[in-house]
């Protein structure tokens, strides 16, 4: 039998809850990008809501509920284009899930394996610390990043610049600057106190415009007289 096709797709089985989510997850990862190009980037693809909701002959808010819904849960990505082009849509971890050695069955552990699963182990805190702190999954290029930090610094120093990174960046502090943080702390401890020194003068600011604010003149305690105080005896 002579087939015609334009290549295969290994699809993962994601544990979703809804039917809904899981045959638009299975439709776009069809669809998405198995080599980049000058638009797309690797395991991104273009939609729109009312072609979706015609193609699967569901509402368009019932669509655009799923889609957000997969975002929320860490399967997809979504970023609106102008002028009302529809989404781009970046399915997460899309070239780990292309690689067929990933679906391998597990083989029984060595205990070399052994050893480097407990180091893996070791490092379960600062990971999910990292995750809380960015309110999304991370993937396993992060969390190889991580695995090396704690290995170079220990667990409890990246903890430490994981907190000091978003307590300066906020949301927006990546890997890259808890790196810096770890490579250079004398860099950011002067920053830290910068930080401090800012909210303190704040502070010392509205203490001094409130004093400012409460203060007169004091009468005097015996009117406008003047005199000398005579000593007794």
């Amino acid at each position: 039998m002579d087939i015609k096709a334009m290549g295969y797709v290994v699809i993962p089985r994601l544990p979703f809850k809804e039917f809904r989510d899981e045959k638009i997850y299975d439709h776009l990862f069809k669809r998405a990008e198995y080599r980049p190009n000058q638009e797309l980037e690797l395991g991104q693809t273009i939609i729109k809501v009312v072609e979706l909701a015609k193609d699967f002959n569901w509402s368009a808010s019932q669509i655009k509920y799923s889609l957000d819904r997969m975002e929320k849960e860490g399967y997809i990505k979504l970023d609106r284009l102008p002028q009302k082009r529809g989404f781009i849509v970046t399915i997460l971890h899309y070239a780990d899930y292309i690689q067929l050695g990933n679906y391998m069955k597990k083989k029984v552990l060595e205990p070399t394996e052994i050893e480097h699963q407990e180091v893996d182990d070791k490092m379960k805190n600062a990971f999910e610390l990292y995750e809380n702190k960015v309110a999304r999954s991370v993937g396993p290029i992060e969390a190889q990043r991580i695995g090396y930090m704690v290995d170079d610094y220990g667990e409890e120093k990246v903890m430490e610049a994981i907190k000091t990174a978003f307590q300066l960046k906020g949301k927006s502090a990546s890997l890259s600057y808890v790196q810096a943080i770890l490579s250079n702390p004398f860099t950011q401890k002067r920053k830290e106190k910068q930080y401090g020194y800012k909210q303190s003068s704040q502070y010392r600011h509205r203490i001094s415009n409130d004093h400012a604010g409460t203060s007169g003149k004091v009468s005097p305690l015996f009117g406008n007289k003047t005199g000398r105080i005579r000593r007794k005896g």
